[in-house]
């Protein structure tokens, strides 16, 4: 049976190598800068013409429509996603605990609890005149939230921000950047070890105390290494990248920025809208974990198929003028979406980092909410208090901001947006 499998596979791919040689999509399309520096035009020309594009240079498999996309990320039966941490091939990173309920329970917790006041604390940090917005709000907003959700201390907190920066950059398969992951993930580990043999609280109020009393049995130096790999699989580039777009697009549209000030309960719409036109993770990789037979092609077991959020959010069947930025459409789901990206029969923004989504039909009063809805929640809670916090803030005159990515597989984000702020209040 397995000789089989094998010869009709062969078969198959030497039958798809004919058919599908690229005639307008060159080999290797996702290694070259331009489409790195811009993946946008590539995509419609993919979406345009292929259901499920085979990249025989770089052996993937590519899925650019809306209704494949987010069909393959809900299928959990054929599909399977790698955890973030194996790129590392360390020792290094333990077991992800975010299924743990008391761990579940202190992320949750410490969301909702610390997203208002880690947002004036970076506003109050922030220069009045005319500053960085993404270096002196956006970034200082996620890192501080995400030590008191761990439960470091305020004096570790620049300490705590250059080694999980020198962490993320190192996720993506650079030799140079993942060796200095390697070294920012031990010097964590050692830090967290230390805390965990120094605090004897064990509230369960932060992540710490909630992994020391999750693994009450393991050795410290254990549990340090599970926290590491728990916050490597909380997607905080979501939550960074969507706040730093929002401000951008926002900012670089001054209609629209016009109209959330004007109404501010539409800050979350505008979330929502940035997540569709310019999510921060553009693509997810799901593998096959047995042979599927799809889009026409026979797809064998652990094949890579890349998921492609970027072009499925600008899917002209789904979205009506898709390139627009535009929070106000008619088009787009305005509430929680969820197993498949829609609710109230509306295609929702596909945000890879925040599936898998929640398939209950509200939020229970009995489960906690979901990493969409924490997410959401925070980020709509650092743009409100800049926006409440500042008399207005605009466009500094020699500033030309973009959304782009450095390298192959990093965030699409804006990395700098000047602006002049008005004063605090």
């Amino acid at each position: 049976m397995i000789e089989t499998n094998i010869e009709r596979c062969y078969e198959v791919h030497q039958r798809q190598t004919k058919k599908d040689i690229p005639t307008v999509i060159p080999p290797g399309f996702a290694l070259r800068s331009e489409f790195i520096a811009d993946p946008y035009p590539m995509l419609a020309r993919l979406r345009d013409n292929y259901s499920c594009f085979k990249d025989w240079y770089t052996n993937a498999y590519w899925v650019t429509r809306y209704d494949e996309v987010t069909s393959l990320m809900a299928d959990e039966v054929n599909f399977t996603t790698k955890p973030r941490r194996s790129t590392y091939n360390t020792d290094l990173t333990g077991c992800d605990l975010r299924n743990e309920p008391l761990v579940r329970d202190a992320i949750g917790r410490g969301m909702q609890e610390h997203a208002e006041r880690a947002a004036r604390e970076a506003v109050y940090n922030s220069s009045p005149a005319e500053t960085d917005l993404i270096k002196g709000y956006v970034h200082p907003f996620t890192i501080r939230l995400l030590t008191r959700i761990i439960g470091i201390s305020d004096r570790q907190i620049g300490w705590f921000g250059d080694r999980w920066q020198t962490i993320q950059d190192g996720i993506g398969w650079h030799p140079g950047r993942e060796d200095a992951g390697v070294r920012a993930m031990a010097e964590l580990n050692e830090l967290v070890t230390q805390l965990l043999s120094t605090d004897t609280s064990h509230t369960n109020s932060d992540l710490l105390s909630a992994a020391h009393a999750s693994r009450a049995d393991a050795p410290e130096h254990d549990v340090a290494r599970d926290i590491v790999a728990t916050l490597l699989e909380l997607d905080s580039r979501t939550l960074e990248g969507s706040l730093a777009n929002l401000f951008c697009l926002l900012l670089t549209h001054p209609n629209q920025l016009k109209i959330v000030y004007e109404d501010p309960n539409l800050v979350m719409r505008a979330w929502q809208e940035t997540l569709r036109h310019s999510p921060p993770l553009t693509e997810t990789h799901r593998y096959t974990v047995r042979e599927v037979e799809r889009f026409g092609q026979l797809i064998p077991t652990g094949s890579l198929v890349v998921c492609s959020a970027a072009a499925a959010n600008r899917d002209p069947t789904i979205f009506d003028e898709p390139d627009r930025f535009n929070i106000t459409r008619k088009d787009l789901a305005y509430r929680e979406p969820r197993g498949q990206f829609r609710i109230d029969g509306l295609p929702a923004g596909v945000a890879p980092g925040l599936a898998p989504l929640s398939k209950m039909s509200a939020r229970p009063a009995d489960r906690p909410p979901s990493i969409y809805a924490l997410t959401a929640d925070a980020a709509v809670t650092a743009a409100t208090v800049l926006l409440d916090s500042c008399k207005g803030f605009r466009l500094a005159s020699s500033d030309r901001p973009c959304i782009s990515s450095r390298w192959l597989g990093d965030s699409r984000t804006c990395r700098r947006l000047v602006v002049e702020l008005g004063n605090p209040d």
